[in-house]
């Protein structure tokens, strides 16, 4: 039974996200991304309430929407699935999803390949 409704609520959370208009990719990086006490980081390090990650998925659902400023579409695509998947599981109680979302959620490895050279 909890397995349905997590199904339901995920598929709930998606349907909103997907038929209101994304976010920049730069305004998900500022809110929920950026510094050592961002939203991202207290998910990722187990410190942020069930609220907060709830908030992290629906922030980092919103990359997918986003064409990347550099690089291939097929990386972005299979770099934000990763993550959005990781925050999804963690949001919706799974806390080993954690070690997921820690290497989903690296900085680098996402930069180095799609963001736009300043």
């Amino acid at each position: 039974m909890k397995t349905l409704t997590i199904a339901a609520l995920a598929i709930a959370a998606l349907s909103f996200s997907s038929t209101a208009p994304a976010l920049e990719i730069s305004d998900v990086m500022k809110d929920a991304m950026k510094g050592e006490a961002s939203l991202y980081q207290r998910v990722a390090k187990g410190q942020a309430s069930d609220d907060d990650a709830q908030l992290l998925f629906k922030y980092v659902s919103e990359l997918a929407k986003n064409t990347p400023p550099r690089g291939d579409q097929s990386s972005w695509d299979r770099k934000t699935k990763a993550l959005i998947s990781a925050a999804q599981q963690v949001a919706f109680g799974n806390k080993q999803a954690v070690r997921a979302l820690q290497t989903a959620g690296n900085c680098k490895s996402c930069h180095s390949s799609h963001k736009e050279e300043e």
